[in-house]
């Protein structure tokens, strides 16, 4: 049986292990922290301690090394994983510089599409 060749992906990603400040649009309550497991220019794979919500709008703050990247992002899916929440992020609107940021990264690491 022959497998479907899968296009390549838009944004190739790479394994990460930074901190996010997540700010949900609309929730009067602090921001909270996560962990970036997975980035690339187009999003990012957040583990947290809770639910974030689906569809659910935030204002992201990522350490990139000496950096702080900043973008505006959309919850795009969520699974549960245990205690842990595992959350994929789309970015809606990122800085040309934070994006160019991360594609240097990615192109860096060697990550495939």
């Amino acid at each position: 049986m022959q497998h479907p060749i899968r296009p390549a992906r838009r944004y190739p990603r790479i394994a990460a292990d930074t901190v996010a400040y997540v700010k949900i649009l609309g929730d009067r309550r602090s921001e909270k922290v996560a962990w970036v497991k997975v980035l690339g220019a187009g999003g990012c794979m957040l583990v947290c301690n809770d639910t974030i919500g689906y569809l659910s709008l935030m204002e992201l703050r990522i350490s990139l090394g000496s950096r702080e990247l900043r973008a505006d992002g959309r919850v795009a899916w969520e699974s549960r994983e245990g205690r842990d929440h595992h959350v994929g992020i789309e970015f809606l609107r990122i800085g040309q510089s934070d994006r160019a940021a991360i594609e240097a990264l990615v192109a860096a690491s060697g990550a495939a599409a």
